[in-house]
């Protein structure tokens, strides 16, 4: 299952984008969302430490994380009616 994430894609604004081929209910179990996504990212070789997940969904923001050393915000894209595709999204959180 986890070996199914394609398309990691790393933007010049610090977002890593990349689309899942398993459909997760993230709204409903957002640490199993959470769990894939921090499982690929180790195996591409980062460090990964969990900050925070939410528990009670009230947004698309499913936590925040350090990875290898910066911190990011995990969201959830899920693309148009005509295709059944999520995308994970880590936005680059700003150091203050």
């Amino acid at each position: 299952m986890f070996n199914k994430l394609k398309n990691f894609i790393f933007h010049e604004n610090g977002t890593i984008r990349f689309q899942l081929d398993d459909w997760y209910y993230w709204y409903k179990d957002p640490q199993v969302f959470h769990d894939a996504v921090v499982e690929h990212l180790l195996k591409e070789g980062k460090t990964v430490q969990t900050l925070q997940v939410t528990k009670r969904v009230t947004s698309n923001i499913i936590s925040t994380l350090i990875i290898d050393g910066k911190k990011y915000q995990l969201s959830v894209q899920n693309a148009s009616n005509r295709v059944i595709v999520q995308t994970a999204v880590l936005k680059k959180l700003d150091e203050k």
